[in-house]
């Protein structure tokens, strides 16, 4: 196995430097914004591609406004 894999959601997920698995659209947008993601927040992928984490694509919303896109 690489350093790359799927997890069984769905995403791109990378082992880091502590050999920890990471999901790869987090940590794109945790570059993006200049920091950790805050509790209560997660990552939106806008064009409904799990696997396109380009930071463009990538939006950190509050848990309720994330539920409230995909409940629709």
């Amino acid at each position: 196995m690489g350093l790359f894999s799927k997890n069984k959601s769905g995403y791109k997920t990378f082992k880091d430097t502590d050999g920890k698995w990471q999901s790869v659209h987090k940590r794109v947008a945790e570059k993006k914004v200049g920091g950790k993601i805050f509790k209560g927040h997660e990552v939106h992928h806008k064009n409904g591609n799990k696997l396109d984490n380009r930071p463009s694509n990538l939006q950190v919303l509050s848990q309720s406004a994330h539920k409230k896109i995909h409940s629709k």
